[in-house]
């Protein structure tokens, strides 16, 4: 395994996509308090999810192709599914480089002195490993976090890491719970908590209760993810445990909006326009501009939507949206002649076409968004809509511990709307209903969930959709026209790194092996 360490509190504000070439030689950081590594901590989190694991998610749920009036042939790899251990690394040491930066709060010799910090950090910790286990399976865990005293760290059982990421979020929400008001010794301060700002102290009563309920809510929320990822698994143990962790959420009386997420849960620690590292982290990768204002030809350019997603959401004759107009659609790409065009993954350029005949990214990234606005914008960790989502699922799946399921799918797609400026979706979800993946006319309530995943969630946490997809089959996701294999992967390959320096340790996973299922599958998804 990488030999990952800690990145200073200097170096918070973190724009960049981390991916593939961590330094293992950054200095230790054992002597810093949580209060000088907590930013730093929440904004490795968030850029984890925006780099390649946000690329490969909307790729493999065909809702991104490759611009190849711009580049001979982009995406070979992935419309391949050429999954080998030098394949997508950047989700690997994103994420562990985060899981880093936590641990290193959650056991340093001074975290009895900071019980909000170390709260905060079990929270984010365990939002971020979970994606280890969904990618790759077993992983390095208990030994994991220890730097120089364990370089080889052993492979726990996913199962194992899913249960103590459960019990770190507990521990999370109890230990915020005893704290009735922090005084000026262990509060989190204004420059600290870049996601739900500072905690307030004792002259600030009301402050800190809000401010404590919105981090209860996360974890709650990241709980019922978690949860509900192992719904097919049919272990007897984990079922028992995910029942009563389940029936656990839910306290009376029972009010979803103070349980669970009710608005997007964002961060801002003050991405500005000044650097390319400094541009939220999503910005930079995919935005139309570059920091110095010329065009992002190797991100924003790269990019457009797939013809499988375009004809989806201008309701297509051809797919299950047949005659239903998605009002989003032209707020999340650009439209060309009034309507959005997209090309299919692994095809050659039709004759007579050129690139401003498709639609490349909107919202954010687009050249109308000036600079300074879109490398500005915030970082969204968890929307409501997602939120909203998780609970529709939970009500489907769980009738005995959650209600209302197509209220909250309902409002899912209200908040969607809401978020690209919209306010028509009554009318849309009544034209969409009795279609194969709306509501009533959806062969399964999780198909018709997994549907608005996909357009909920597209540009925000597309990885939801696509390891909810690998869960449930929903929603259809063709392959490239150029795929080599018969299906999506169901994991990944460990990267080169842990068989070159972790080899006594590594499961000996290879390419045959993530498109089958079997005793290397995440433990979720082997049934």
């Amino acid at each position: 395994m990488k030999k990952i360490f800690l990145i200073l509190s200097t170096l918070a504000l973190v724009a960049c996509k981390l991916d593939d070439n961590i330094d293992p030689n950054l200095p230790q950081t054992k002597d810093l308090s949580p209060r000088n590594l907590i930013t730093a901590a929440e904004t490795t989190s968030y850029a984890a999810q925006t780099g390649s694991m946000f690329q490969l998610s909307n790729i493999w749920t065909n809702t991104w192709s490759g611009n190849y009036y711009y580049y001979a042939a982009p995406m070979t790899r992935e419309y391949q599914m050429d999954v080998t251990s030098t394949f997508y690394n950047g989700i690997w040491n994103s994420n562990y480089l985060a899981l880093a930066n936590l641990s290193q709060i959650i056991t340093s010799e001074k975290s009895a002195n900071y019980p909000l910090h170390v709260a905060m950090s079990k929270i984010l910790f365990a939002n971020s490993m979970q994606y280890i286990v969904d990618f790759y399976g077993d992983a390095p865990y208990s030994e994991a976090f220890q730097q120089q005293k364990k370089l080889t760290p052993k492979y726990d059982k996913g199962e194992d890491i899913y249960h103590d990421l459960v019990v770190k979020l507990n521990e999370a929400i109890a230990s915020l719970k005893s704290v009735s008001m922090p005084n000026l010794g262990n509060d989190v301060r204004a420059n600290e908590d870049v996601i739900f700002g500072p905690s307030g102290n004792e002259d600030k009563p009301a402050g800190f209760d809000s401010w404590k309920k919105n981090w209860i809510k996360l974890a709650k929320t990241i709980k019922l993810r978690i949860l509900l990822r192992q719904s097919n698994v049919s272990d007897a143990t984990i079922k028992t445990f995910v029942n009563q962790q389940l029936a656990s959420l839910i306290e009376a009386p029972i009010n979803p909006s103070e349980t669970f997420i009710s608005s997007d849960v964002t961060i801002q620690p003050g991405y500005n326009s000044g650097t390319q590292a400094g541009m939220n982290p999503l910005y930079s990768a995919y935005g139309y501009y570059l920091y110095d204002g010329t065009r992002n030809n190797s991100g924003n350019r790269y990019i457009m939507i797939s013809d499988h997603f375009a004809k989806l959401l201008r309701g297509d004759l051809s797919k299950p949206t047949a005659g239903v107009a998605d009002p989003r659609r032209t707020k999340m790409y650009r439209a060309v002649s009034s309507n959005i065009y997209g090309i299919e993954q692994g095809s050659v350029k039709p004759a007579g076409t050129a690139e401003g005949n498709y639609s490349r990214l909107g919202w954010i990234y687009n050249n109308t968004t000036t600079l300074a606005e879109g490398a500005a914008n915030v970082g969204y960790l968890i929307t409501s809509s997602e939120s909203e989502l998780l609970q529709a699922e939970a009500a489907v799946l769980y009738p005995q511990y959650f209600s209302d399921a197509q209220g909250h799918y309902n409002k899912a797609v209200e908040n969607s709307f809401a978020f690209y400026g919209l306010t028509n979706a009554s009318a849309y979800l009544a034209s969409l209903d009795s279609k194969s993946v709306g509501w009533s006319g959806a062969p399964s309530k999780i198909a018709a969930i997994q549907y608005q995943r996909l357009v909920c969630l597209n540009l925000t946490r597309p990885v939801e959709t696509y390891i909810n997809y690998l869960k449930t089959g929903y929603p259809n996701t063709p392959l490239a026209v150029t795929a080599t294999k018969p299906n999506k992967p169901y994991r990944l390959v460990y990267p080169q790194s842990e068989y070159v320096g972790n080899s006594g340790n590594v499961p000996n996973v290879t390419a045959n092996d993530v498109f089958v299922k079997n005793n290397f599958t995440p433990f979720w998804n082997r049934n």
